[in-house]
């Protein structure tokens, strides 16, 4: 077991963006609500530059505008933790639920050889934007049923609409998955949500979280590079924060996962970005971002990478603070 390096620590909990000491509080040292530092840290929020870029919505954007949309802002809202019930962000939300439920939208939505053909990661993104933020009502809950009413046999989703294609879509499934274990979390358990949680995360043991089973290769180069924000990306981090959110991190098949992730980990404790999504230099440009998450380095540490990655070895036994 790794003893994590303590002057990286302070560094977090010290970190001069309340957004990102707030996160670390919460998810690498687990305080409560309660907690001094916590209620201290959580009076600042208001005052992060981070919460108020992202908090600036441009209601003029298709919600789904990649990385600028409402949609997108909401999830990475929810991904902090942001914990106050703002009226400010009931539009945006409104806007994203408009759009989900509109008759151009709905009939997009297409059945083919038995199976539904939805990038589900949308409506799943609003599910768990909607319970984190605190902003649940009756709509939330018809998104999940319909959650529920697609997925597929093997235990995932997909948007392919090929009738050949039969198997699931790891990158349409883990945002599925999340939204479920939220949700049973707010609304407790049932038969049928603790079936398709247990049938999407074997979905992902099966594969050991990212491998091959023919010939126990990466299924994919992009699973085992890290990225913050995942927005929809898979990689072996999204799988064992998911396993760690559904009690199976002990499981054996996340072994191959987190040892990966191990050897990721800097002498220090410090996680580095092998890849990102955004641009955060030009307003107008697709995939740009309000918020710079941190750039491509091997020598630079990404903060928010080294928090989550942190929550899940220290989860799993393989790092104490």
């Amino acid at each position: 077991m790794k003893q994590i390096n303590t002057k990286l620590l302070n560094d977090l909990r010290n970190h001069p963006e309340p957004a990102l000491r707030y996160f670390a509080l919460q998810n690498l040292f687990a305080y409560g609500s309660d907690n001094q530092e916590m209620t201290a840290t959580r009076t600042e929020l208001p005052n992060s530059t981070i919460i108020q870029n992202l908090c600036a919505f441009d209601l003029s954007l298709h919600p789904y505008h990649k990385w600028n949309g409402a949609h997108w802002r909401l999830v990475q809202l929810a991904d902090i933790g942001y914990p106050y019930i703002n009226p400010r962000l009931q539009e945006p939300r409104a806007q994203v639920y408009a759009w989900l439920f509109s008759e151009r939208h709905l009939k997009s939505i297409r059945s083919i050889e038995g199976r539904t053909r939805r990038c589900a990661s949308q409506e799943a993104n609003a599910v768990y934007a909607s319970i984190k933020l605190n902003m649940i009502d009756d709509q939330t809950e018809i998104l999940v049923k319909k959650l529920l009413g697609w997925q597929w046999p093997d235990g995932g989703w997909n948007c392919d609409k090929r009738p050949q294609a039969s198997h699931s879509s790891f990158w349409e499934t883990w945002t599925p998955l999340r939204a479920l274990l939220v949700w049973e979390e707010f609304a407790g358990s049932n038969s049928a949500l603790n079936t398709a949680i247990e049938n999407a995360a074997e979905l992902f043991l099966r594969k050991q979280l990212f491998l091959r089973e023919t010939d126990g290769q990466a299924m994919q180069w992009e699973f085992t590079r890290l990225r913050h924000p995942s927005y929809w990306k898979y990689d072996i981090l999204v799988g064992l924060e998911l396993m760690k959110q559904a009690g199976k991190l002990g499981d054996q098949r996340c072994t191959a996962a987190i040892a990966l992730l191990e050897n990721k980990m800097g002498s220090n404790g410090a996680f580095f970005a092998e890849d990102k999504q955004f641009q955060a230099a030009n307003s107008s440009a697709w995939h740009y971002s309000p918020v710079d998450w941190g750039s491509v380095s091997t020598i630079k540490m990404n903060p928010w990478l080294t928090v989550r990655a942190l929550s899940v070895l220290k989860a799993a036994g393989k790092v104490v603070l």
